[in-house]
């Protein structure tokens, strides 16, 4: 309580302080993890004091495997007569790209994270970067307070506070399951394919096509693997009437 009352009232960094406790319910130990956290690796174009490696990147990577083992717990409790697939699928339904970015639009990010403002007019950046924190964020309060109040964290204040599991199993999980869904159906093979990656502004850009049954049908690129597929699917889908 004490130390609580002096990061918000009386420490240097008290404006940092109230504004991560008004998003996360409490008040990091570790200040310095969470503004990591909450840069993006453009940030430093705009600042060039900032190091390279004082991003997010590599909290997202932590962020994203601690989440996903926390879901799978508790999806497997709460689920205990179901097989494999429908767990993966459920999985895959609560930490969706889409789940993250509308979770962390919600719990306020988009103002704290710090970017190069050039990015703003981007809007498939603006889509995915609220996500991108959050699970990078979920990294810093591991490294920060461990995994206990982690798995908290994630079951109280994220899922359970924003997210309806039981709803999520009567809803789509995205156009590239359906694809597949439709190919096991179908008796077609789907697979995805990087035909080609190259660097672009310092960045990855990744070619991906589908292939059903060894044909190329579509092809889309994107700075994310995981989006370009999900593009593309969605397109083949329409085109598809899938």
């Amino acid at each position: 309580m004490l130390r609580r009352i002096y990061c918000l009232k009386f420490s240097r960094n008290r404006a940092l302080y109230q504004k991560l406790y008004n998003v996360l319910g409490f008040c990091p130990s570790r200040l310095s993890l969470y503004e990591i956290a909450l840069t993006h690796h453009s940030y430093k174009h705009n600042h060039r004091k900032v190091d390279k490696q004082n991003n997010n990147e590599r909290l997202e990577f932590l962020g994203d495997s601690v989440l996903g083992f926390i879901v799978a717990e508790k999806l497997y409790n709460l689920f205990p007569y179901k097989n494999e697939g429908f767990l993966t699928e459920m999985r895959s339904k609560v930490v969706s790209r889409q789940k993250l970015n509308y979770l962390g639009k919600k719990m306020g990010l988009q103002q704290l994270i710090k970017f190069d403002k050039v990015l703003a007019y981007n809007n498939t950046f603006m889509e995915t970067i609220c996500g991108n924190a959050l699970e990078a964020l979920i990294g810093a309060i591991y490294l920060d307070k461990g995994f206990k109040f982690t798995q908290h964290f994630i079951l109280n204040k994220m899922i359970g506070l924003h997210i309806d599991i039981k709803a999520l199993v009567e809803d789509e999980l995205s156009y590239k399951a359906r694809l597949v869904k439709w190919g096991q159906k179908e008796r077609k093979k789907v697979n995805f394919v990087i035909k080609n990656m190259e660097m672009v502004n310092k960045r990855k850009l990744y070619e991906v096509a589908i292939m059903v049954d060894e044909e190329e049908v579509m092809v889309t690129r994107n700075h994310s693997k995981k989006i370009a597929e999900e593009q593309a699917s969605e397109r083949l889908c329409v085109l598809m009437s899938i």
